[in-house]
This record gives C-alpha cells, sequence and structure tokens, in this order.
C-alpha cells in the first residue's frame, strides 16, 4: 500500500466517524425568553412585572437648589440643598375595581455634608378601587394646599403627612372624599382627626374645598382654592383658609390668602407673581419664571420679598422622569 493511499483511508475513516458523532449529538433547545411587555391600561410608562397581570411604573426626579436670603437687619444667609425620589406605581385590576399601590422614597440633605442627608419612605399607600389607605400627604393638603399662589415653586414650602384612610368619589371632572387621619408631622395632635373634600375640574380650570375637625381642638379648619384658565397660557389663581379655633392645620392660627398669575409665553417657558400673608403673618409678594431647556428638565427662578422680614432669591434645577 502506498502512503498516498495509506492517509486518503485515514481521513475516510475519521471522517466517517465524526458523522456518525454529528448525527448522535443532541442539540439544546434554547429557552424561551420571556420579554417585558408594554401596558398601555394607565397610561404611558407601564410595563407588565414578567410572569403576573401587574402593570408597573417607575418614576421619579433629581434636583439640586441655591437659596440665598437677606434679613432686614442686613444678615445674610445662603444654602445649597438636594433632593431625590424614586416612584414605584403598580397596578392591577380585580373584580372591585384597581388595586394600586405606591411607594415614593425621598432622600434631601444640604452643602453641610454627607452626615446630613436623610433618606425616608415619603408615601406608602393601598389603593382598591375608591378606597386609599396608607402613609402620606395628608388630603388637607393635597386638595387645596400645593401650589398656593404667592408663595411660588412648593406653596407652602411644607406639608403635613400622617397616616390615613379614605374613600373618593369620582366621575366627570368631580370628585368628593371623606376620610380619617392620625397626626400630622406638623401638629402634636394624638387623636384621630376627620376630614371631607370635594373638587371639580374642567376647561375652565379647578376649584376645591376641604375641611377637616381637629378632635384634640373641637375646632375645624377648612380651605378653598380656585384655579381659572383666563385665556390661553394664562391662568389665575386664589385661595383661602380659615377656621373656628386654634387648629394645627393653619399656620400661625391666622386666615390666610393668596392670589397668584401664571402666563406661559411659549410652550417651554412661563413668568408667574403672587402676593400671600401666608408666611410668619408678614405679607409677601413673590416673583419668578420656569424655563424647561429639554423635555424632562426644569429651571426654576425665583424672588420673594416678606415685609420686615427678608428677601430671598431661589434657583432650583431638576429633572424628571
Amino acid at each position: 500500500m502506498t502512503l498516498k493511499a495509506l492517509l486518503m483511508g485515514s481521513a475516510a475513516a475519521m471522517f466517517a466517524v465524526s458523522s456518525a458523532n454529528a448525527a448522535d449529538a443532541v442539540v439544546a433547545e434554547p429557552e424561551a425568553v420571556e420579554y417585558v411587555k408594554v401596558c398601555d391600561t394607565y397610561g404611558a410608562g407601564f410595563f407588565f412585572i414578567p410572569g403576573t397581570e401587574t402593570c408597573l411604573k417607575l418614576s421619579g426626579s433629581a434636583r439640586i437648589q441655591y437659596h440665598y436670603a437677606r434679613r432686614v437687619n442686613n444678615t445674610s444667609t445662603g444654602a445649597l440643598s438636594y433632593r431625590a425620589r424614586v416612584n414605584f406605581d403598580a397596578r392591577n385590576e380585580t373584580d372591585y375595581g384597581t388595586l394600586r399601590s405606591f411607594i415614593r422614597i425621598e432622600g434631601n440633605g444640604n452643602d453641610r455634608g454627607f452626615g446630613n442627608s436623610v433618606v425616608n419612605i415619603h408615601t406608602a399607600t393601598i389603593s382598591l378601587g375608591g378606597l386609599t389607605m396608607g402613609f402620606g400627604d395628608t388630603f388637607f393638603t393635597q386638595n387645596t394646599e400645593y401650589g398656593y399662589p404667592g408663595n411660588m415653586l412648593d406653596g407652602l414650602y411644607d406639608y403635613d403627612q400622617t397616616i390615613f384612610a379614605h374613600y373618593t368619589y369620582a366621575a366627570n371632572g368631580f370628585s368628593g372624599t371623606v376620610g380619617i387621619q392620625g397626626e400630622s408631622n406638623n401638629g402634636t395632635d394624638t387623636a384621630f382627626d376627620y376630614y371631607a373634600g370635594a373638587s371639580y375640574a374642567g376647561s375652565f380650570g379647578r376649584i376645591a374645598g376641604t375641611v377637616i375637625y381637629d378632635t384634640s381642638a373641637g375646632a375645624s379648619a377648612y380651605s378653598i382654592l380656585g384655579s381659572l384658565r383666563m385665556i390661553e397660557g394664562f391662568r389665575l389663581d386664589a385661595w383661602y383658609q380659615g377656621h373656628n379655633g386654634a387648629t394645627q392645620y393653619v399656620d400661625n392660627g391666622t386666615y390666610q390668602w393668596g392670589i397668584g398669575a401664571h402666563y406661559s409665553i411659549t410652550s417651554n417657558f412661563g413668568v408667574g407673581v403672587g402676593y400671600s400673608n401666608a408666611q410668619a403673618s408678614a405679607g409677601q409678594y413673590t416673583i419668578g419664571f420656569n424655563w424647561q431647556p429639554v423635555s424632562g428638565m426644569n429651571v426654576q427662578v425665583d424672588y420673594r420679598n416678606r415685609r420686615f422680614v427678608d428677601s430671598a432669591y431661589r434657583i432650583r434645577i431638576s429633572r424628571s422622569f
């Protein structure tokens, strides 16, 4: 046998063995990939949690703010602060309506160092149909306090939080709520307080009212808020807050009111002015603007002057998603 014939025979034998092994090999089928599916039932941003019928939306915001104030005694202060929020909104349908849980984690800090940062649970609520219970901003705050004209940016600059339970009926722009809550973080009340409120929103704007009974004080507080869209891009706001006895829900225990206006010059730039007697009952006016250079980012600047107290500038940059 020649060398050439020997080599060709060896190659043929190796090819036959390889072909037999290949025929016997088991090819593993890849596992099916379960892709995240969009849930359009509750609006933009929701997706199905894989393997469930629950829709989840993740959102949040980050902001940084500089505050400079000069008091009537010619002393001045300046401070940097920041805030971060992450929201988890989970919903699914049941025989009793929409089951929803909402969780907001919030962290706040300032320029005094890492040790001054505080992270907490800002909101933790469960809703089923019209019933909502849990921890978060009081209904008195949600319905008729935020966005008070004359204070810009954050309304009255603070919020009350507590454990609560309430039922809301909503239809055709109308909303009515009755509920009960515990102590808020702005007072010393340790008993349950009762509240009711209503609002109506339409093409004209929104009007809302809230009344709450402070059981420890044996008195009630109430608040009325109106927001009217006068012409395209122009909004006029007014509010009034009172009581029939000292309660923890009206700052300084006095009657308070404010009025303001906001005009959107373009789709991403607007200016606002307002007057209020809410801050230390000193009376203050505020003027400012908000600018959205790109989608999701907002720049806000305002100047505030409180009679006999101080004047201040604030610059805030925030990004939401």
